[in-house]
């Protein structure tokens, strides 16, 4: 996951922070600054030393705290992207646990639709918040909700036919 932003002093501010491991960097106009602990930098200028504190992740919010100076430079995740994620598990949760739904179209629920649910539900996040426009956030949400009922659907039909 990588951000830039431009900053009248700094110049192009560009953060990176791995998915996996949680590991970041930080850039001023394309030069990397020295690391000096997990979240911290530095860089030397002419002018003396500049003190850089990463606070946050990537669903949170990344703020870089330069010398005392906030800067927001990833945004926090909004709650409209928290509810739509949250729909699809909660979708999965109460069709999984009504038998007059499931009898209709059954789906696998408990730990296996609860874990193919979360799974679609946190990919859900990570793939909305990238997105600029609410209205293709929203498409994005509804396919990925569709595609969690296809598979526990599809789960259910499986474990169904072992069964009979």
């Amino acid at each position: 996951m990588r951000d830039t932003i431009k900053h009248d002093v700094y110049g192009y501010i560009t953060y990176d922070e791995s998915f996996w491991s949680g590991k970041c960097t930080v850039q001023f106009d394309g030069q990397y600054l020295e690391k000096t602990g997990k979240k911290t930098f530095v860089k030397q200028t002419e002018d003396g030393v500049i003190n850089v504190a990463v606070k946050g992740n990537f669903i949170t919010g990344v703020k870089l705290v330069i010398n005392g100076e906030e800067l927001q430079v990833v945004p926090a995740i909004k709650w409209y992207e928290v509810v739509l994620s949250a729909a699809i598990f909660v979708l999965i949760l109460v069709w999984g646990n009504n038998v007059a739904l499931c009898s209709v179209v059954p789906v696998v629920g408990g730990a296996i639709g609860g874990f193919i649910s979360a799974l679609f539900a946190v990919l859900n996040v990570i793939i909305v918040k990238r997105i600029k426009n609410v209205w293709l956030k929203i498409l994005v949400s509804l396919g990925m909700m569709g595609l969690t009922f296809l598979l526990c659907y599809l789960g259910a039909l499986v474990f169904l036919s072992s069964v009979a």
